[in-house]
């Protein structure tokens, strides 16, 4: 039984490399581009909102929020780099991140929604698997079907093994 509950926190070093990256994407998409033969207010409405037409104008307001979500993503991984949580366990059940389905967008924002939530009473089987290609990885079976959990990936294989022992030892004594 767990006493209590336990998280599992993505690695630091990871969730402030993401930022990073991501930022320094916004950044790129923002200044790369920039031509210096060109006037300053050319420069201004490249990287903000374009005057030159219609089209332009709207293309430039999509590309202004990419671009401010990047940076703002980057800086939300930065500014949480110690608090991404990617699974916890309480007697209750099984919370765990999955990759949302959709977009690249929404793929992106990964950690900003809430953990999936599975009671161990649903649980079927848990299984830790490890292999050249993939490295360990976590696999949730459900009535439903098998789900990888990739998301988990990202944690050390102590924990990954951790977690997969304590939901077991869970789903055998509510067997």
């Amino acid at each position: 039984m767990i006493p209590q509950a336990k998280s599992y926190y993505l690695p630091q070093t990871r969730s402030i490399a993401v930022g990073v990256i991501l930022m320094l994407v916004g950044l790129a998409f923002t200044f790369g581009f920039i031509d210096i033969h060109r006037s300053l207010w050319y420069n201004i409405q490249f990287i903000l909102i374009s005057f030159e037409g219609v089209v332009e104008f709207f293309m430039s307001i999509i590309m202004l929020v990419f671009k401010a979500g990047l940076i703002i993503g980057g800086y939300y991984y930065i500014k949480n780099a110690t608090g991404v949580e990617r699974a916890r366990l309480d007697d209750k059940g099984f919370y765990y991140r999955l990759i949302p389905k959709g977009s690249r967008y929404t793929k992106i924002m990964i950690d900003s929604g809430p953990l999936a939530f599975t009671p161990y009473s649903q649980i079927i089987d848990f299984t830790y698997k490890k292999n050249f290609w993939t490295g360990g990885q976590l696999y949730l079976t459900l009535p439903s079907g098998m789900l990888p959990l990739i998301a988990l990936g990202v944690l050390k294989d102590s924990e990954k093994i951790e977690i997969a022992q304590q939901v077991k030892a869970q789903i055998n004594t509510r067997r």
